[in-house]
Order: C-alpha cells, then sequence, then structure tokens
C-alpha cells in the first residue's frame, strides 16, 4: 500500500478534523452520484454546521415534505461518503442518536467531538 502524501488536501483535511483544527473541512470533499430527492436531502445533511444536529423531521421540513422523514432517513442511510456528508448530524425525534451504519458510539463520538453532545 502506498505511503499517504502528508501534502494530499484530503489527508491535511481529515488530519486537521480529527484534531479539531477545522471542523468544517470536509464538505469540500463532498461527492457521489447521487439523484432526486436523495440528493437533494444529503444535499441538505452537508448545510448542517459542525457543532449542530438536525431530526429527520426536521430535513423533511426544510425540504418541503414535511412528511417524509423516513425518506430522509432512507436517503440518509444510502450516503456513499459518511464523514463529508456529516450523516451523524442527523438524529431521531427529541434529539435521540439513531441510524448510524459504523455504530452509535461512533455517531457519539464524532458528535461529542463536534461540541454536538
Amino acid at each position: 500500500m502506498p505511503e499517504a502524501d502528508a501534502d494530499d488536501p484530503l489527508r491535511r483535511d481529515l488530519d486537521d478534523y480529527f484534531a479539531g483544527r477545522r471542523l468544517d473541512a470536509l464538505a469540500a470533499h463532498a461527492v457521489g452520484p447521487l439523484q432526486g430527492f436523495q440528493a437533494e436531502a444529503l444535499a441538505r445533511v452537508r448545510r448542517i454546521p459542525p457543532g449542530q444536529t438536525r431530526t429527520y423531521g426536521q430535513l423533511a421540513a426544510e425540504l418541503s415534505r414535511p412528511g417524509a422523514a423516513r425518506a430522509v432517513g432512507r436517503a440518509n442511510a444510502t450516503n456513499p461518503v459518511c464523514l463529508f456528508t456529516p450523516c451523524h448530524r442527523v438524529v431521531g425525534a427529541g434529539n435521540r442518536l439513531t441510524g448510524y451504519a459504523f455504530g452509535l458510539e461512533r455517531k457519539r463520538w464524532l458528535l461529542a467531538h463536534e461540541g454536538a453532545l
């Protein structure tokens, strides 16, 4: 496996994020072949600032589809680039930690790291 280049922008941004220097550093790397509602929902997730959370219902309302909380959840579950589209910032009703593909302990750690808990 090739050694990571310390001058690589992605590597620098990951280092900055995990060191707590720039919690917004990863948003610039968001990519993915997304379409329709999934693309809209994940674009909205990318706008959640570090240190804040939104519920599935809040995101659905922001997308002018107040009854689509489950659809937002499905879109979030298909997120192809989890740190770059910060799906860990989306929580259940009542700010419950729910639904994170890498486990709720990691979600809790990421939210604490960003100051949201």
